[in-house]
């Protein structure tokens, strides 16, 4: 239409010069009124093509973009506007009302996988994701009705299928005469905003788990505590009757039947040793077994351990030494360390051979500590078993299990009640020719 008007008052600036030329003559009739339509005809088409030249073809691709002041751009501030609009650090597009894509910057299109070519002409629902098509469609209708979109959460796509969220802000384009024919978005990628979220939920479930695994531990710990006293009490009443039985005079039973009675008797307080060592393990690792402060000489305490352990050896005529000759005073609690040994040479006990059996105590100063020990010439560990004897249920032999007994928590006790004594413990072990048990603890605890 543009170029029609432009032609048509060409046309009629030409018809104008030769009416002109034609009044111009005064012997022709009607020359003055045919100089005066001539003149009136240029008037008229230069008008007509004055006022058809202004008029652009696309008012949103023809003039420079205005935002909300609605204020005309010098060239110098177009070319200030588009380096701005192409430097951006967000993605920047421009959109018509038909929500077609007039324009992008590079970031946008390298988001997106494509060139500015492919961008150009696209509808802006091409490049949004699935479960963000409605809260698009609604950020659409909500500008043309009332011009303004800002930080509107959206899920986009990009030419691989990837999609990624981000917020969309928009500011609005208008004609000359006010009327609202676009917009230049701004896009900001928020997947590190998504991500640290998703963390933030990650850790808060967790927690949420860690207390509800706290709450069941909790409850576990009271039942294995209330199981172990319920059922240590049928043990006195069976082990007083054993010992009645026992007797020579009250019970006047036979070999076999003596037979009987003792394996009964050790097999009820190896049970009661058993349940002592469950309820163990539970205070000590709910931390709420009480430690005392008892002020003794290592010495001492020492020949104390050999007089508690000897009727231990007895059965299988081991060897018992004490090498102690460190007479320091220790502040520590006597009777945990005692449980340490009663558990240590237990388990030597256990594993030494049939005939020449020998264990060693000693205990020596050391830096700022006494270091303990327990060798034996028992079968030794296996390479392959050395990192599990400190954990729950662990016997060096799974398969001596049954032949030896034990609740598998010995060793576990030994460490945690060392560790709450501020102390260490480890050993030293070859296969087939024995162990050492080494641990050390502060001289003041």
């Amino acid at each position: 239409m543009n170029t029609f008007g432009i032609s048509g008052g060409l046309l009629l600036v030409i018809i104008g010069l030769a009416v002109i030329d034609y009044g111009l003559d005064p012997k022709v009739p009607y020359a003055y009124h045919a100089f005066y339509l001539g003149l009136s005809g240029i008037v008229v088409g230069g008008v007509i093509m004055w006022a058809n030249s202004r008029t652009p073809r696309n008012p949103l691709l023809a003039q420079p973009y205005q935002v909300e002041t609605r204020k005309s751009l010098s060239p110098v501030d177009g070319i200030k506007y588009r380096n701005l609009y192409e430097e951006s650090p967000v993605m920047q597009r421009t959109v018509n009302t038909d929500g077609i894509i007039l324009e992008c910057n590079q970031k946008y299109a390298k988001n997106f996988g494509s060139s500015k070519n492919e961008v150009i002409g696209k509808s802006i629902f091409d490049h949004v994701a699935e479960q963000g098509i409605t809260e698009m469609r609604n950020t659409f209708e909500s500008w043309k009705e009332t011009g303004r979109a800002e930080n509107r959460e959206i899920w986009f796509k990009r030419k691989d299928g990837s999609t990624f969220p981000a917020l969309l802000s928009a500011n609005n384009i208008y004609d000359e005469r006010g009327k609202l024919i676009g917009s230049n978005t701004a896009i900001r990628d928020i997947s590190d905003i998504y991500e640290a979220r998703r963390v933030i939920q990650d850790h808060e479930r967790q927690k949420i788990q860690l207390e509800e695994l706290q709450k069941m531990n909790s409850h576990k710990e009271e039942f294995y505590l209330s199981l172990s006293q319920e059922c240590k009490l049928p043990l006195d009443p069976i082990k007083r009757y054993c010992e009645s039985l026992n007797d020579p005079v009250a019970g006047n039973l036979n070999t076999k039947q003596l037979e009987a009675v003792n394996e009964i008797y050790d097999n009820t307080i190896r049970l009661e040793r058993m349940l002592d060592d469950i309820s163990d393990v539970q205070l000590l690792v709910a931390r709420k077994m009480t430690f005392n402060k008892d002020e003794f000489k290592v010495n001492e305490f020492m020949k104390s351990v050999v007089e508690i352990s000897s009727p231990m050896m007895k059965e299988k005529k081991i060897e018992l030494i004490d090498t102690t000759k460190e007479k320091s005073i220790l502040l520590s609690d006597k009777n945990r360390l005692k449980q340490v040994f009663d558990n240590l040479i237990q388990n030597a006990v256990d594993f030494v051979p049939q005939k020449g059996g020998k264990i060693e105590i000693g205990a020596k100063k050391e830096n700022n500590g006494i270091l303990f020990f327990v060798r034996d010439n028992g079968i030794g560990i296996s390479e392959k078993r050395k990192d599990s004897v400190f954990k729950k249920y662990y016997q060096v032999n799974l398969s001596l299990k049954r032949r030896y007994g034990g609740s598998g928590f010995g060793l576990v006790i030994c460490r945690l009640i060392v560790e709450n004594l501020k102390g260490k413990i480890w050993f030293e072990s070859k296969e087939g020719e024995g162990t050492t048990f080494y641990f050390s603890i502060p001289l003041s605890t």
